[in-house]
């Protein structure tokens, strides 16, 4: 589907109009647990290693996306993307996602996604394998084996999470310590953790030196 009038560009300043129309995009799509603060949002924009991009129609914002480019590394964080509720269903998210990886900062780099898990049986487990889909079918591969350990940003703990992997020519397999390089970045750059946290090597210390990309 094309979207003549859709325009995506960077927001770099919580004073924008579209910082506003972000931000209740982004409360309303995200559950409280994956949820980080409007101040936190605030801080993230004006760091240069963050890109907050929002695709408008008309000069109303109907999508977003936000992605940490990691310090000295060869990979990039999707931190967060979303559709307003009134605009999903219509392949805006698919053009959002293609935007995203060819956006000259990082179309070089992995690009890194948390989603939540499907593998086990929840109330939502079929939305979570809508959004593993939506994915899926422009090229993401999941990390084989790898039982994602997010770091809460609220009161509430992240749910059961798996880690995909896009680039435009994706390998299927990275070793192992590549990937423990990644969390690292993860860790560091995003969620403001040490580096030699516990949880990362709980995360690859079971993993093959030859990780699948599936």
């Amino acid at each position: 589907m094309e979207f003549p009038r859709l325009q995506i560009r960077r927001v770099c300043s919580a004073g924008e109009p579209a910082f506003e129309a972000l931000v209740n995009i982004y409360t309303e799509a995200h559950v409280p647990s994956e949820r980080k603060s409007r101040e936190q949002l605030e801080a993230m924009v004006q760091r240069p290693g963050y890109f907050f991009l929002a695709v408008a129609e008309s000069n109303l914002v109907v999508g977003f996306s936000i992605v940490r480019v990691f310090d000295d590394s060869d990979a990039a964080l999707l931190e967060y993307i979303a559709v307003a509720r009134e605009r999903r269903s219509q392949g805006i998210g698919q053009r959002l996602l293609a935007e995203v990886a060819n956006f000259d900062a990082f179309s070089s780099k992995f690009l890194l996604a948390e989603v939540d898990s499907d593998k086990s049986a929840t109330v939502d487990q079929a939305e979570r394998i809508r959004r593993k889909t939506f994915y899926r079918r422009v090229g993401w591969r999941e990390v084989d084996q790898l039982r994602y350990l997010m770091p809460p940003v609220s009161d509430q703990m992240p749910p059961d999470m798996d880690m995909l992997v896009y680039q435009r020519d994706v390998p299927l397999s990275i070793k192992r310590e590549h990937l423990k390089q990644w969390l690292e970045r993860c860790y560091v750059d995003v969620y403001g953790m040490s580096a030699d946290d516990a949880r990362i090597e709980a995360m690859v210390h079971k993993l093959p030196e030859d990780v699948r990309l599936i």
